[in-house]
Formats: C-alpha cells, sequence, structure tokens
C-alpha cells in the first residue's frame, strides 16, 4: 500500500503548526499527522503502520518523554521502519548530535526564526514527499 502521509513531531506547538501549515500549502495529497513526542510517534507506527510507512519522519530533538534523538534511534533499530527517511528540525546546534543523528542517517535541518527560510524548508520537504510518493 503506497503511503500518503508524513510525520511531524515537535512539542512547541507554534513550530508544529507553522512547519506544517506551510508543508499543506506546497502538498495538499499528502496528510500530514502531528505528535509532541516520539512516545506517540514510535505508538503510532507500532499500531497504525502496519501496511504503509510515512514518506518521511521530522524530528525535533528537544521533546519531553522521549526525545528526537531516541526515537530516532527506535525507529532505526525496527527493521520494518529503518529506511523510513527521518530528519531533525531543530534548534540544536549541538555538533555532536548532529553527528549522531546523521550517523543514524537521519537528515539535519536548523530551525530558522525567519518565515521565508521556515516555508523554504517546508517546501523542500513536500517536493521531497511528492518524489517519495510516485516511487
Amino acid at each position: 500500500m503506497r503511503s500518503r502521509y508524513i510525520i511531524f513531531a515537535d512539542d512547541d506547538a507554534d513550530d508544529l503548526e507553522l512547519i506544517t501549515g506551510f508543508f499543506k500549502q506546497y502538498n495538499r495529497n499528502i496528510n500530514v499527522l502531528e505528535f509532541k513526542d516520539g512516545k506517540e510517534v514510535l505508538k503510532f507506527l507500532d499500531d497504525f503502520a502496519l501496511n504503509a510507512t510515512p514518506l518521511l519522519v521530522v524530528l525535533d530533538i528537544n521533546m519531553p518523554r522521549l526525545n528526537g534523538k531516541e526515537t530516532l534511534a527506535a525507529i532505526r533499530k525496527n527493521p520494518k521502519y529503518q529506511y523510513i527517511p527521518v530528519v531533525i528540525y531543530t534548534t540544536s546546534n549541538n555538533a555532536i548530535d548532529e553527528d549522531y543523528c546523521r550517523e543514524l542517517g537521519a537528515s539535519w535541518v536548523s530551525k530558522s526564526s525567519t518565515i521565508e527560510v521556515v516555508k523554504q524548508v517546508a517546501k523542500v520537504l513536500a517536493e521531497f514527499c511528492e518524489l517519495q510518493n510516485h516511487k
């Protein structure tokens, strides 16, 4: 079954609303599922992604209960989900965190305080998902 959704996980409601809102403007064909932490993401994957994995998972690093790095590690440990593209979308500028996430195959994108940059990030993510959806 072809995936028609992506996952965004961020505990900052404003950041989540901004990036997902712009994403939806650029790609209306793909459902956007929003989560507040990594535990919610993993529970969703375990409960509902049996037949269709997401096109993309976007994680903030600094989330409660299960942060982005821990969530990424759990995704990569599961053979069913280890190849899902993951983007870390964060305010962190910690090089150790970035190296760790890249070693696990995730892309790293720094959050911006300018609307134009957030729009551009959303556009790139939307275009990536559209390409993935047509594979």
